[in-house]
């Protein structure tokens, strides 16, 4: 009788094994399934690592950098050095036109042989209103400085208005003969015209010819000098 048993219960635990077996199965599925969905849900450090490394810009050299820096430095360098020379080249001309000083390069030729906007004076002279003036550095009696004048076109200087008085003082700093001379007790410029507007010192000497002294004040620095006495001299041209 226990013989009997015993091949049944063997053969029922097998039957209960085998039933088992596909729900075991189907568990370690559905298993594998959840981790793989969590693992979707939270994905590991290593994948946002390797994402933000993918996506990150890549940096500049400093090198590079410095040398882009450089470049700009020196082209802004180049600029404002040419901008000066515009500016200064703009003021030499406009200086030129408006009468004063003539610049070298701009104005070479004598009054005589051109009548061109910035060629009024010779180099060397100055330019106002309608004359050119200039203040020599050579000393000579009045004779010969009157001469020299003659010599480009000119005369020693006359000063017949407040105006014209006030900007040779003003440009001058030495004593300077000019186109005044005593002539039978009377004072004539060079061109024969009589003395109308003076300028004396108030003890002026007694020689027979005009010096201005350009250190004193405008409205009274002429002198009554020899007219052999040495002297600087101011010469006018008109143009």
């Amino acid at each position: 009788m226990e013989m009997q048993e015993a091949p049944a219960k063997a053969e029922t635990e097998d039957k209960e094994k085998r039933a088992e077996k596909p729900k075991q199965e189907a568990k370690t599925e559905d298993e594998a399934n959840q981790e793989q969905y969590s693992t979707l849900l939270s994905p590991s450090e290593e994948i946002y690592s390797e994402a933000f490394h993918a996506t990150k810009p890549p940096q500049e050299l400093p090198g590079n950098a410095r040398l882009y820096r450089a470049v700009c430095a020196f082209l802004l360098v180049i600029c404002l050095i040419l901008l000066a020379v515009v500016v200064i080249l703009g003021m030499k001309l406009q200086v030129c036109s408006g009468g004063a000083v003539c610049n070298e390069g701009l104005c070479m030729e004598y009054i005589q042989n051109t009548r061109a906007a910035c060629e009024k004076c010779p180099r060397g002279w100055i330019a106002y209103r309608n004359y050119c003036y200039f203040l020599s550095t050579l000393r000579l009696n009045w004779d010969n400085s009157q001469s020299n004048c003659t010599k480009v076109g000119g005369s020693l200087a006359v000063i017949e208005s407040q105006e014209v008085q006030n900007f040779l003082s003003k440009n001058g700093k030495l004593n300077y003969w000019i186109g005044l001379k005593q002539d039978q007790s009377e004072w004539k410029w060079n061109d024969n015209k009589m003395l109308e507007k003076s300028y004396w010192k108030s003890n002026p000497g007694n020689g027979d010819c005009a010096l201005l002294y350009s250190r004193d004040p405008a409205e009274k620095n002429w002198a009554k000098i020899s007219c052999q006495a040495a002297s600087y001299y101011i010469c006018q041209i008109e143009y």
